[in-house]
């Protein structure tokens, strides 16, 4: 067999070789729903709300729509969570106490949040969801009044500021909270939009902000539910 031939029949092998050589199929892009909220549309209450915090797991968590619970991750141990004994309670606008069973726990990668999925939809009459801040705070933007809210408690004025993916009160005198707070909500108040929430207790003077998460947050909840998120931006949080 000559050169020639030889190199046309390896040519030939090649060509077939890469026509039965298929790529594997890639996962469909999961839509991701969620919606920028206008000013003076806000679909939840825009009044200063203090009844916001979910029992849940060894602490607290906030609803940011009607199947989800944003907690602080280490509030939600392992061994409750591979038994399936994770639940939420709270009070609910008829002051009737509400508890839900949680059947999904997402942890963020590196951050110390969690996603809780419900087994069913909390109902608006049952609690209105909370806004989310989209856009990250930074030491730019000054000194930041925030509202810490555990349980029915609610501590207002608290100054904080943006500090890398934190929110941080830099004097401890302003760090209020009680023993079990983690996981519960660190909000702002707009009188545009109403409550938004920006970021979740990890410990007295600290909260990871949810916008540093906002990708995994929406693209968790869009992967695993129907739910859609509303996020408010930081002119209209900021917004005296």
């Amino acid at each position: 067999m000559n050169s020639r031939l030889t190199l046309w029949l390896a040519l030939v092998m090649f060509l077939v070789a890469g026509l039965c050589t298929t790529t594997p199929a890639q996962p469909p892009e999961v839509p991701v729903r969620f919606e920028m909220v206008a000013t003076g549309q806000s679909p939840f209450p825009t009044n200063d709300r203090k009844n916001l915090s979910v029992n849940c797991g060894g602490g607290k968590g906030v609803l940011i729509s009607p199947r989800w619970v944003l907690t602080a991750s280490h509030c939600i141990t392992s061994r409750k969570q591979k038994a399936g004994q994770v639940n939420t309670r709270f009070t609910g606008l008829g002051r009737k106490s509400v508890q839900i069973r949680v059947d999904k726990v997402l942890r963020h990668p590196s951050k110390d949040l969690a996603l809780l999925r419900l087994v069913r939809p909390v109902k608006a009459t049952e609690r209105p969801a909370l806004l989310l801040l989209r856009e990250r705070l930074v030491p730019g933007d000054g000194k930041l009044l925030i509202k810490k809210v555990f349980g029915n408690t609610s501590w207002r004025g608290i100054p904080s500021v943006g500090k890398g993916d934190h929110l941080a009160v830099p004097n401890k005198k302003n760090r209020k909270g009680k023993a079990g707070s983690s996981g519960s909500p660190w909000v702002i108040h707009s009188p545009q939009v109403g409550d938004v929430l920006v970021g979740i207790t990890h410990g007295g003077g600290r909260a990871p902000q949810v916008a540093y998460a906002a990708r995994w947050i929406q693209q968790s909840v869009a992967r695993h539910s129907s739910d859609r998120l509303v996020w408010a931006t930081k002119p209209q949080t900021l917004k005296k």
